[in-house]
């Protein structure tokens, strides 16, 4: 059963590197590594062409694009029955494509993630914290903040394994702010698919440092306002209001647009149904500094341990 295994890239021949590895020691041998230099870069392409693998493809980009473009970029490249993405800054646990498949077995198609392991300067923690069980709707599960620590939900495209079939129903939208989520909102809320999150852990996630990425571009609060507005339709106002005042809200305070901060509420209120968990949250981001709202996150999720929906 062959998996084809796409990961977009740019300016990070070292931590492509590492990557590329993760993916070439798994234990599920049919693989295609699919590496996407998102326009031409010669000391990334040097370090993948150093590879000898002929399981490793090359793909350029003869101009920049975006993280989502490059993701369907190399999908077009991909023969296998099975899609999965990584990005170039994470890695994969050795089982990660043995214990999806073994999951997916006998199981309708699906979107499949997993457990991961974040690592942060001042702490390691696995998320997400609560698994989705498909009882609920999966944009709630993913922006609805019922605590003062924050999301217990969450997807990455790291963890990302479907059947290429499925992808092709839905692909990555290049312009999207958020196209990691985007995707499993349209694949759940429109093409009706599932989503399901295998609890080991199976992929590592760095945040050691802020540093440029392709996924970093256009992230300012208003990028995401945009978006949130163009997925109105398909989101639950619980969902809506959780995403505005914790995503775009946390970006605004991080910005110091106050100025955003009244009109933020108000559209919570207006299109969405705001619990008092999202609101607190809210107003923290705006009298909290920055750095300790991350060592706060960092602490209390260390403590924490995955469970069930």
């Amino acid at each position: 059963m062959l998996v084809s295994v796409v990961i977009p890239t740019l300016d990070r021949p070292k931590l492509l590197l590492r990557a590329i590895e993760s993916v070439l020691r798994q234990t599920h041998r049919e693989i295609e590594v699919i590496v996407v230099v998102d326009r031409p870069d010669p000391n990334t392409i040097s370090v993948v062409r150093s590879v000898s693998d002929p399981r490793l493809r090359l793909v350029i980009n003869p101009q920049r694009s975006t993280a989502a473009g490059a993701r369907n970029a190399g999908a077009d490249h991909a023969t296998g029955e099975w899609i999965a993405f990584l990005d170039d800054d994470d890695e994969w646990l050795p089982n990660k494509l043995e214990r999806q498949l073994a999951f997916a077995a006998g199981r309708p198609p699906a979107l499949l993630s997993c457990l991961s392991r974040v690592v942060t300067p001042t702490a390691s923690y696995v998320m997400p914290q609560v698994i989705f069980d498909n009882s609920g709707p999966i944009d709630e599960y993913l922006f609805d903040r019922r605590s003062l620590v924050g999301g217990l939900g969450a997807l990455q495209t790291s963890g990302y394994l479907m059947p290429r079939a499925l992808f092709e129903k839905v692909r990555f939208n290049a312009e999207s702010r958020h196209d990691d989520w985007e995707l499993a909102l349209r694949l759940a809320k429109q093409a009706g698919a599932r989503v399901e999150i295998v609890p080991e852990v199976l992929v590592v996630l760095y945040r050691e440092e802020e540093r440029p990425s392709l996924t970093a571009r256009n992230a300012s609060w208003s990028a995401s306002l945009s978006w949130l507005e163009g997925m109105r339709p398909i989101l639950t106002r619980r969902a809506y209001s959780g995403f505005c005042l914790s995503v775009v809200g946390s970006r605004a305070a991080q910005e110091r647009a106050y100025k955003a901060l009244p009109d933020l509420l108000r559209l919570a209120f207006r299109n969405g149904s705001p619990g008092l968990w999202q609101v607190l949250r809210f107003l923290g981001y705006w009298v909290t500094p920055y750095e300790f709202q991350n060592l706060w996150r960092d602490i209390s999720r260390r403590r924490a341990g995955p469970r069930s929906a």
